[in-house]
């Protein structure tokens, strides 16, 4: 049976001891934390806060949840790699798998030497760096982050984003096409394309574009299920935005059901 993991993107707004309330009354088997700052999303601090790392880990242990991955460590062109060490240190500690990587920079020399201290750096504290493409960035396509790790001749993985892999112009066969070991997990959602996508042109320049439950959009999901690894993890990104008032207990469960739901109709 597939593991169900919540990615913070679904709470972005929540506070972590909220957020891992929620997670847990949903159902959910294991959790995503961001312990590093993102641009332009919410971000509540835990890095140094001694009583809130040691109630989060009493709650996450009470709960039984799985933490798999750590978000969000962006590849700028300001960025100073070994500022990441605090927030990755305290993620291993919970227990991370994942640190989830974003391509960000035009210049690709520097984004792949970052990139490789970046592995460099998660590897000292037992992390798998995950890159995460997305046409809103530079760094796109599922082809370009091949390239990358290629380049970076770094073990990493790929963490798939269904609706970015549609709007870049992939498919599940070019993800069925790769060695399983690139995806130890994926995300899911459904979405809708916009008119005119793919466009190649605006690659870097595009919106977060609409997200919508599993089975409510367009996507090719059940295709990208059967291209991954049977029973591969799935980690559901369906932000609070979308909730239309929900409380974030209410969210959380209602995106597990309908991911657990669109699963057993499969």
């Amino acid at each position: 049976m597939r593991k169900i993991i919540i990615a913070p993107t679904t709470l972005q707004d929540t506070a972590p001891i909220e957020y891992i309330e929620a997670t847990a009354a949903a159902g959910y088997d294991g959790i995503g934390l961001r312990v590093h700052r993102s641009p332009g999303l919410p971000f509540h601090p835990v890095v140094g806060n001694a009583p809130l790392i040691a109630e989060m880990k009493s709650r996450i242990a009470d709960a039984g949840l799985d933490v798999f991955d750590l978000y969000s460590f962006y590849l700028q062109p300001d960025t100073d790699v070994a500022s990441f060490a605090p927030a990755m240190e305290l993620g291993a500690s919970f227990g991370a798998k994942y640190a989830t990587v974003m391509g960000a920079d035009e210049n690709w020399s520097r984004q792949r030497d970052n990139f490789v201290k970046t592995c460099d750096l998660a590897a000292q504290f037992g992390l798998t760096c995950s890159l995460e493409f997305a046409v809103i960035r530079p760094l796109a396509t599922l082809p370009q982050t091949l390239r990358l790790i290629d380049e970076a001749k770094r073990d990493a993985v790929i963490c798939i984003d269904p609706l970015h892999l549609a709007r870049s112009g992939g498919s599940p066969a070019d993800v069925k096409a790769l060695d399983a070991k690139y995806f130890p997990y994926a995300q899911i959602s459904d979405g809708i394309l916009e008119p005119g996508e793919p466009n190649p042109a605006l690659f870097g320049k595009l919106g977060l574009g609409t997200r919508a439950m599993p089975g409510d959009g367009t996507l090719p999901l059940r295709e990208l299920l059967a291209a991954l690894p049977r029973d591969t993890p799935l980690s559901v990104e369906l932000p609070h935005s979308l909730s239309n008032g929900a409380s974030a207990r209410e969210w959380a469960k209602a995106t597990l059901d309908s991911t657990r739901n669109f699963l057993a109709q499969g």
